[in-house]
């Protein structure tokens, strides 16, 4: 039988997965690295009024060198008297400019002291052109100004752009709730000592990590032995729980005797297992227990990384809004290596951005995932990789 492709199967758990859904959330710190569901739009101008960009006194009208103060305008104040010829009023950085003001003149410029109480008149080194350091009302920005648009990922400026023009709240597309669960008799937890047949558990904080990193909300990380019943009634606890939008498991899944999320997950019609046309990763399932989507993982700490990677994480950008990660081009610098053929294998590799090129590890499995930064795709019909060979990488971490 031939194997599923890992284009069929990206699509199928896009599917799963399904579509986005949109909540709204402050316009706060929190909401950077989520992508906007709809429009940001001002709801306030940007400035709100005519203010100072300078510490110093704005001028009324007149063309003389020595000026009347009547007032003094911190930045939050209200001018309490408006500026006719020869007068002018202290002014701070963001303060509203007093009506009839023509200009403001930095305080260097003048004879006045920086700090303490205004004086009663002030003397100007040269007047200043009309207009000069006065940052007009909605000049940056104007009341239903599109500030960004539906799926621009809210950043640290965007935050400060849209707090700014008032924006108290933003529309985003909800995190995804993932429970991560690994599977086998054999894995020990490393705070403990593993027995003669035991295996120190990794892929379930290593799943964890990846799920965060891709913007999803991690609400539960759990192993489990290979007794179905326990098993069974794990899902059935995270499918009640209403708090979890997809559970990931890893192990289990392949064809041997204690394989036990195939063992409980498969007589049901919502799942299929099939062994991908991929290395590493190849034993792959997917299906829903109850209402709750399920992707199962291979076992092997590489294969759960790549199977992630290559077909997990497409379908979570999709539900959080963001575009699809672009493979990039580069020339193959490490040795010859041969693949199995009419299989799509992901090396683990090192991308080398100044050079346009990739190698590879000296080291093998889970000491190469450690120092690699890339996955370098081989299509199907590569069998062989030499020095110079140009390819196509997929870069980790954050696009």
């Amino acid at each position: 039988m031939p194997h599923l492709s890992v284009d069929a199967h990206r699509a199928a758990l896009r599917r799963l997965v399904g579509p986005g859904r949109a909540v709204t959330v402050p316009l706060d710190r929190a909401a950077c690295g989520r992508r906007l569901a709809s429009d940001l739009v001002a709801t306030d101008d940007l400035p709100r009024f005519d203010s100072s960009a300078m510490d110093g006194f704005a001028l009324g009208p007149g063309d003389g060198l020595t000026w009347a103060v009547v007032d003094d305008v911190p930045a939050g104040a209200v001018p309490r008297v408006a500026l006719r010829t020869g007068v002018a009023a202290r002014v701070m950085t963001g303060a509203r400019m007093p009506v009839g003001a023509v200009a403001v003149v930095p305080v260097e410029l003048t004879d006045a002291a920086r700090t303490g109480p205004a004086p009663d008149a002030v003397t100007v080194s040269a007047l200043p052109e009309v207009g000069r350091h006065v940052r007009r009302a909605g000049e940056d920005v104007r009341t239903g100004d599109v500030l960004s648009t539906c799926g621009t990922e809210v950043t640290p400026g965007l935050l400060a752009l849209g707090r700014s023009a008032g924006c108290a709240d933003v529309e985003v597309w909800a995190r995804i709730r993932v429970a991560v669960v690994a599977t086998g008799s054999e894995l020990v937890d490393p705070t403990r000592a593993a027995g003669p047949g035991g295996i120190h558990e990794s892929n379930s904080e290593m799943l964890a990590a990846l799920a965060a990193d891709g913007g999803c909300e991690v609400v539960e990380v759990l192993t489990c032995d290979d007794d179905p019943d326990r098993l069974r009634a794990l899902l059935d606890r995270l499918d009640a729980s209403g708090g979890v939008d997809l559970v990931v498991t890893t192990g289990g899944v392949s064809a041997g005797a204690f394989e036990v999320v195939r063992q409980v997950c498969e007589p049901l019609p919502i799942f299929s297992f099939d062994h991908l046309a991929m290395q590493p990763g190849g034993p792959q399932g997917q299906g829903r227990w109850g209402d709750t989507p399920v992707v199962c993982l291979p076992g092997t700490p590489v294969g759960a990384f790549v199977g992630w990677r290559v077909l997990v994480l497409p379908a979570i950008d999709a539900r959080h809004g963001v575009p699809p990660r672009p493979g990039v081009d580069a020339v193959y610098d490490g040795p010859a290596r041969t693949f199995r053929p009419r299989t799509t294998q992901f090396v683990t590799a090192v991308h080398h951005a100044d050079r346009g090129t990739v190698t590879v590890p000296d080291s093998r499995h889970l000491r190469a995932l450690a120092e690699a930064d890339c996955l370098v795709e081989v299509p199907p019909e590569v069998d062989r990789l030499e020095p110079g060979d140009a390819v196509v990488v997929h870069l980790l971490g954050r696009p």
